[in-house]
């Protein structure tokens, strides 16, 4: 299982309750130190502080695959560009085993006007 956003770990946390290996690619080393000491993220996971399309396209060129992908970077405001082209999206691709998902979080707001 692979992570892309941290968030206060809530996801993650859930998923390694039921013994699900997990990785966490969280590009800001704070956010993951809060998760961890004020939220409880269990320590039971590989953390990788780095930028997530450079992580994408590394394991994209090398061997590891994940049974499932969470990429969930929604933060309120603006979210990164890169973290929804089309090249980001294919190296999450090519990083899942055969049979594997990729699950995008993301919020909608629609706006219906009635003139």
């Amino acid at each position: 299982m692979g992570f892309s956003g941290l968030g206060i770990g809530t996801t993650p946390a859930a998923f390694m309750a039921h013994g699900i290996n997990t990785t966490i690619v969280e590009i800001d080393p704070v956010v993951h130190e809060f998760a961890t000491k004020y939220f409880a993220l269990p320590p039971i996971h590989t953390a990788v502080i780095a930028d997530a399309v450079s992580y994408a396209s590394q394991v994209a060129q090398s061997n590891q695959r994940f049974d499932y992908i969470v990429h969930d970077v929604f933060t309120g405001g603006a979210e990164p560009v890169d973290l929804f082209t089309l090249e980001f999206l294919t190296d999450l691709r090519s990083s899942l085993k055969p049979g594997g998902a990729i699950a995008i979080v993301c919020h909608l707001i629609i706006f219906i006007s009635s003139h």
